[in-house]
This record gives structure tokens, sequence and C-alpha cells, in this order.
């Protein structure tokens, strides 16, 4: 669960602003989009794992939760494996698989040579590549100035 907080001083109108539901709503969509945002720029940028199909980036969104608050989510069935990682590098047991109905398992040889043949394979799992919790600091800034940005409007907008 990620917490943000927003310094918002004891103004009174902007405690005023926030006592209307339909703004603070307002405010946690905008946070909840600039996180989003912010998610797919550091897919994007190759900063974490890009996958062939772009199915990761397409199962980011948020939602309002309503109350003055959005739900950002990763609808993916493998984001929490890319962000925490499996096996070993997530603290968990390397696992040993074997073929099916065959007697060996087959995989190809990298630089065109042929084929290896195992009876069984130990798969230590795979390192982590953090999207939904990275750089969580730079983050909350650029939600903060979002937020800030809107109740700024808001504000304005009501004298």
């Amino acid at each position: 669960m990620i917490t943000i907080s927003v310094d918002l001083g004891n103004a009174p109108s902007v405690l005023a602003a926030l006592g209307n539901p339909s703004n603070a709503q307002l405010l946690a969509n905008t946070m909840a989009e600039a996180y989003v945002d912010d998610m797919l720029d550091w897919i994007a940028s190759g900063r974490s794992f890009t996958g062939r199909s772009g199915q990761l980036a397409q199962s980011i969104g948020w939602h309002p939760a309503g109350g003055g608050s959005a739900k950002v989510y990763a609808s993916s069935d493998y984001a929490g494996f890319v962000e925490h990682g499996t096996g070993i590098p997530a603290g968990h047991d390397s696992w040993k698989y074997g073929p099916r109905d065959r007697k060996a398992l087959r995989f190809p040889v990298g630089g065109g040579g042929g084929f290896a043949f195992a009876r069984s394979v130990v798969h230590e799992g795979s390192q982590p590549h953090p999207f939904f919790f990275a750089d969580l600091d730079n983050r909350q800034q650029h939600m903060q100035a979002v937020g800030l940005s809107v109740l700024s409007r808001i504000i304005a907008n009501a004298q």
C-alpha cells in the first residue's frame, strides 16, 4: 500500500475546497492519474520489464474509489512476479522441472548450435524488475505538485 501525504498548511480556503466531496475526488483522481503516467513512463524508458506484447503496460490503470480516494492497479497475472521476482531472488526456493510426455527436455542452443537435452532443469527464478513501487520519492513529489496545482485551480475558481 502506498500512503501519500500532502502538506496543505492551515489555509481555510484549502479546507473549504476539500470539504466539497467532488473536489476531494477530483484531487484523488488527478494524483492517481499522475502516478499511472509515471509508471508507464518508467516502463517505456526501459528501466523495468518490457514484454513483447505490452500486456503489462496495458494492464496498468486507476479508477475512483469514492470518498476522495482512487485505486491504482496492475491487473496482469504476472505483474507481481515482475515487481518482486520469483524463486531465490524473491526469497523462495528454486524449483526443478522436467518433461511431461517425453524422456528429456529439448531446448535450442544459442548461435545455431542445434539443441541441448536434459532430463530435468533447476530454475532459480527471475530477478525483480520493479515498476509499481520504483522511484517512489520522485513519484510522490510529482503527485504532490499535481495535487497542489489542482487545489490552486479549485481555490482560484471559488473566489
